[in-house]
């Protein structure tokens, strides 16, 4: 909405920006959600080395969701807002989180 409202000003420019940033948000997103579920489901078929397996499940799964593509957009609109949102109450969380020296 803010990048339309740029665009109806007048202003390309940072109306493209916008774009682009959201776009970047919701693709940064995505593979954390991706991820996470081929994770998920890695660890929870026991499958060995679940880091690597699972990531290769996640991106094989949302793969196979593109060969129908309103599934495929509402997946990726769903998966990056879900893991964009993960990423900043992470972040908040560790900022929040006390660090005590060792001693």
């Amino acid at each position: 909405m803010p990048a339309l409202a740029l665009a109806f000003a007048g202003l390309l420019g940072p109306a493209l920006l916008v774009l682009a940033l959201a776009g970047l948000l919701i693709a940064t997103g995505l593979s954390v959600s991706v991820y996470d579920l081929g994770r998920a489901l890695a660890c929870r078929l026991r499958l060995p080395v679940p880091d690597t397996v699972g990531a290769f499940l996640g991106i094989s799964l949302f793969a196979g969701s593109l060969s129908w593509s309103p599934l495929a957009f509402a997946l990726a609109l769903v998966g990056g807002a879900w893991g964009a949102g993960t990423l900043v109450l992470q972040r908040r969380e560790a900022e929040h989180r006390q660090v005590l020296p060792l001693t």
